[in-house]
């Protein structure tokens, strides 16, 4: 969205910065390879973590809290929320493709569609940066990239964001994440150089993002790899997100009781599913999820994950009482090696249009994918529907729209 005088007279007031002045073409000077191939050489220890705590309690931010109230207010007349979201941008050995990426999302903050199109923010689906979450990175992989990009940027970790190495120098895993997107109030991180963006004051490393049309709950999915699961909980991980999300979803169960209902948007790093060959999917997570969504008679409108890098769209119907809920994984924001679609015994990927059913006996069905491809996805959600849309990167450097996909929110059916 492109906001009035007043609503960008708001931001300043909260303290917020978001792009440099005057926009700048892409600079790869100061990019050095070499802590990064030593890097990939190096031992992980991709174990299960403990999650920072919160610095608030109960994690939970307005988007007010940070574009302010004139800006919301736009949102509310204009009658939807548009915004962005991609994982695994972290530009590493190769950043053209994530400058690309970043580029093409700057522009589409600034084009020529009307103002109630333009997003209003991006939601990041973590790994930010390669291959260790560390503050030496965030600059070349997340301030410098989107220095054009004129809005705040929000995000959930992924494994690389949070993984260490024997003798890494940080107090905690997610140490430098906590440092760029979890401060208790906007402020200069030196790691920023001379790129103007702020910190961002996200509640915790998991959160509920509260928006005029939608609750965007976003969870840490952990430390786990390409052959492992992501999980929520666990004995090292503790059960406070699931207790969090039952508690958020309760929420929104006594919103809808009162004629207030806002659709529901979980995003998660690794992905309940997904055919990419290099990942695998996540069904121990999803059962902590789908447990949490029956204890509270609320499912999610739109499921968003990445981890794998590539773009996915499933459609879930659940047996109980037929609803469908998109599962899209894009995670093909930057990061420079793309994941094929695994093959099957033919030899061959599969077509989409084909249907099976998860473990539980719901349907699934494999809408699209696309793994040859570097985009983002541009979300509009209304009282209505929401309206996700795979915005594929062309070799001009411009985006166009490669799949749409649609959630009627009163039937809970998709299109």
């Amino acid at each position: 969205m492109q906001y009035s005088p007043d609503a960008r007279c708001a931001m300043a007031a909260h303290g917020f910065v978001f792009a440099d002045p005057k926009s700048s073409p892409d600079n790869f000077d100061t990019f050095d390879p070499k802590d990064v191939f030593a890097d990939s050489n190096a031992f992980t220890n991709a174990r299960p973590e403990k999650i920072p705590p919160p610095w608030k309690t109960p994690p939970v931010m307005t988007l007010e809290d940070v574009l302010g109230a004139a800006a919301v207010a736009q949102i509310q007349t204009a009658g939807q929320l548009v915004f962005h979201s991609v994982g695994d941008t972290g530009g590493i050995k190769q950043p053209a493709s994530q400058f690309a990426v970043a580029d093409a999302m700057a522009a589409d903050l600034h084009g020529k569609t009307p103002a109630k199109n333009r997003p209003a923010f991006f939601y990041h689906l973590g790994d930010v940066v390669y291959y260790f979450g560390q503050d030496k990175y965030y600059y070349d992989q997340f301030y410098d990239p989107y220095r054009n990009y004129d809005a705040p940027i929000f995000a959930i970790p992924g494994n690389h964001d949070a993984v260490t190495f024997t003798g890494e120098p940080v107090k905690f895993s997610l140490e430098a994440f906590v440092n760029n997107f979890c401060t208790t109030a906007p402020g200069k991180n030196s790691v920023a150089g001379g790129i103007a963006r702020t910190t961002m004051t996200q509640p915790g490393v998991y959160f509920a993002l509260d928006t005029p049309f939608a609750r965007i709950i976003g969870l840490y999915s952990n430390t786990s790899e390409g052959a492992t699961e992501g999980m929520i909980s666990g004995s090292i991980v503790g059960n406070e997100q699931v207790t969090f999300l039952i508690d958020r979803l309760k929420e929104l169960a006594d919103e809808r009781k009162k004629g207030h209902p806002r659709a529901l948007i979980l995003a998660t790093h690794h992905p309940p599913f997904t055919g990419s060959s290099q990942h695998v999917p996540s069904p121990g997570m999803l059962r902590d999820l789908d447990s949490a969504c029956q204890q509270t008679g609320v499912w999610p409108d739109l499921a968003l994950s990445g981890h794998s890098h590539l773009y996915e769209r499933y459609t879930r119907k659940m047996k109980a009482d037929g609803r469908e809920i998109p599962y899209i994984v894009v995670g093909n924001g930057g990061y420079f090696n793309l994941s094929g679609f695994k093959k099957g015994m033919s030899g061959a990927k599969p077509k989409p249009g084909v249907t099976g059913t998860d473990a539980k006996g719901n349907q699934l069905t494999l809408k699209y994918f696309d793994d040859k491809t570097f985009g983002f996805l541009r979300v509009t959600v209304s009282a209505i529907k929401i309206k996700c849309e795979f915005m594929a990167l062309l070799p001009s450097g411009k985006a166009r729209v490669a799949n749409t996909t649609t959630v009627t929110l009163a039937t809970h059916k998709v299109s």
